[in-house]
């Protein structure tokens, strides 16, 4: 049994505090609940949450010895959660945590059971709560009101509860929400239905129908069964799943999704494994495609434990938040699209199976190939590739692996009717020079434009993948004729040109987000050549300074893998808007700038 984390965010004068104090009055005699005591780096005097106060190195040593479930900066202060509440989790106990936005990534890829609570009101409501609070002067205020609150991961569950009435009325919606979310779960006996006989079956190691899965599934997201059940059936799927059941269970799956049809013979997609940071190649493939006139209505996620995912970088640009007639309407402008997949690929079996995945740390490539391949079903998509990177620091590890798992995408793209192509190439350095939305936007962008300043990684990449999905249009007859028609179309500015129609279509942001103004360089600490550099560590930097949720900031790379340095040399320039951000980056750095220099 594990008890529910809720994590409440909000930004400055929204009175979150006020409501999070109401609602500890409310349940302090429900042994259920816990309202955890934050750790911060500001005077204890300071404030009304009766918090820990703590210096700097204090704080610092109590991360660096594990002495935090979840820790985060804001304003130029430092928070974090005791890790002693982890037990009471474990004791099914229910820990309510006044969080930060900017924590929430982390808090879903390391916790289980987590539940977001969202507190919202009107500007105009935040703007007299914070002139009656009188800690911001007129300027502070008007930049606090001014910041666009990024959205929540893919994945999260959230709870949205608005404070536009009196204390009373907030505090009973918070409580509410604390309750209904919070009830402890406990197992219920599996229920002699046809999803159960297909449960059993499947935990005594046996091959399931398509038709058992739909009945098995449908019921899943029903919660006719307990959180136990669903775990075990995980848990049994990720040991043995034939080629045919990862089909059935993609078709399946893409029911539960929001469907697209399209009257085109070829529709292309291409799909990235991902773990390599600042490979942005998807920017530029979508246009080549579109630019020559094959439908590519490419969906993409936000990032999660990255820097940046693909909606995050276009939408430094355009909207991305398009809905399935949307879509439609910018392919069918443009030839192309780059939107976000929540709208569209999200489904309600999706948030139950994330639930218990992600916090179980299930990592089994065969259910992962069936719900990939379900979303580019369920997006009538006809031929895919995907870019299947390989390294240390890769999503896959080891080349055999890769292999394997090339082997596994065919196989069953072809049980499903479709054309796929799995293309594994070494992942073992990032691609391009921007880590971060806006920063992997210039690179795209100087590709696009044809600039000598061009990452020519990143372009060589773009173009490799471009040819590889031409080969599929009527009338190129070879490998050769598809990458002369890719070369040819970026050379020309025909790419550009789909590009801009991309982004008018879907909405244009004007001015698009910029890279931060606040810089920090990152010197090399001894001469020699880079002999490394560890994808990991960079994009965990590059967060600290606030990318993804803040577009603006990340890593500008100096240097490159094979590269001679200097001691002293700069490697890498952070990017952040905010002053605190770019010094707990710059301090993330200083302990280990990610690069290995031999």
């Amino acid at each position: 049994m594990h008890g529910t984390l809720f994590f409440v965010v909000g930004p400055s004068g929204i009175g979150k505090d006020t409501l999070l104090n109401g609602a500890k009055a409310a349940l302090a005699d429900d042994p259920d609940f816990v309202f955890a005591r934050r750790t911060i780096t500001r005077p204890a005097d300071v404030g009304d949450e009766g918090h820990l106060s703590v210096t700097e190195d204090e704080f610092a040593r109590i991360h660096d010895s594990g002495g935090f479930l979840v820790s985060w900066s804001a304003h130029g202060l430092r928070y974090g959660i005791p890790v002693a509440f982890a037990e009471a989790l474990a004791q099914g106990r229910n820990v309510v945590i006044n969080g930060s936005r900017a924590a929430v990534p982390d808090l879903l890829a390391r916790m289980p059971n987590v539940v977001v609570i969202e507190i919202t009101a009107p500007a105009e409501l935040v703007a007299q709560r914070m002139r009656a609070r009188g800690r911001e002067d007129a300027q502070e205020m008007a930049a606090r009101l001014a910041r666009v609150t990024p959205p929540l991961p893919d994945g999260a569950r959230a709870v949205v509860i608005s404070n536009d009435a009196d204390i009373a009325t907030g505090v009973a919606r918070l409580v509410s929400a604390l309750r209904t979310h919070g009830r402890r779960q406990r197992p219920q006996p599996v229920r002699s239905t046809d999803g159960a006989r297909a449960l059993r079956a499947k935990l005594a190691g046996e091959e399931l129908s398509e038709e058992q899965y739909r009945v098995l599934l449908g019921e899943f997201v029903q919660r006719k069964h307990s959180e136990d059940d669903l775990k075990q059936f995980l848990i049994a799927a990720t040991r043995s799943l034939s080629i045919a059941e990862i089909a059935a269970i993609a078709r399946v799956r893409a029911e539960f999704a929001t469907a697209i049809g399209w009257d085109e013979p070829i529709v292309v997609d291409k799909h990235s494994m991902g773990g390599v940071p600042g490979s942005r190649i998807t920017m530029i493939v979508v246009p080549i495609i579109a630019a020559h006139g094959l439908a590519i209505p490419k969906t993409s996620s936000r990032a999660i434990t990255s820097a940046a995912g693909t909606a995050d970088a276009m939408e430094t640009v355009s909207r991305v938040d398009l809905d399935r007639d949307a879509v439609r309407r910018v392919v069918s402008v443009a030839r192309g699209c780059i939107a976000w997949n929540g709208r569209l690929n999200h489904s309600a079996l999706d948030e139950v199976m994330n639930a218990i995945t992600r916090p179980l740390g299930l990592d089994s490539t065969r259910w992962s190939v069936a719900s990939i391949l379900s979303k580019k079903l369920a997006a009538g998509v006809t031929h895919l590739i995907v870019d299947l990177p390989y390294g240390p620091y890769a999503k896959v590890k080891e080349e055999r692996a890769a292999d394997e798992l090339a082997r596994l995408f065919r196989e069953v793209g072809g049980a499903l009717g479709l054309n796929v192509e799995v293309c594994p190439s070494e992942g073992f350095a990032p691609i391009g020079r921007g880590i971060g939305p806006a920063l992997e936007v210039r690179d795209v962008l100087d590709v696009l434009e044809q600039r000598p300043s061009a990452p020519q990684d990143l372009r060589d990449k773009a173009l490799k993948f471009a040819g590889r999905i031409l080969r599929w249009a009527p009338g190129i007859s070879s490998e050769a004729a598809a990458n002369a028609r890719a070369a040819q179309l970026l050379a020309s500015g025909a790419a550009k040109e789909a590009f801009e129609r991309i982004v008018d279509a879907q909405g244009r942001r004007d001015p698009r987000v910029m890279a931060g103004a606040l810089t920090a360089p990152v010197l090399a600490s001894r001469s020699g050549v880079v002999a490394g550099i560890n994808g990991w560590r960079i994009a965990g930097i590059a967060r600290q300074a606030g990318a993804p949720g803040d577009a603006g900031a990340g890593l500008d790379l100096l240097a490159r893998c094979g590269d001679t340095v200097r001691a002293g040399d700069a490697l890498y320039v952070i990017h952040a808007s905010r002053p605190a951000e770019l010094a707990a980056a710059a301090a993330e750095a200083a302990g280990d700038s990610g690069f290995d220099i031999r």
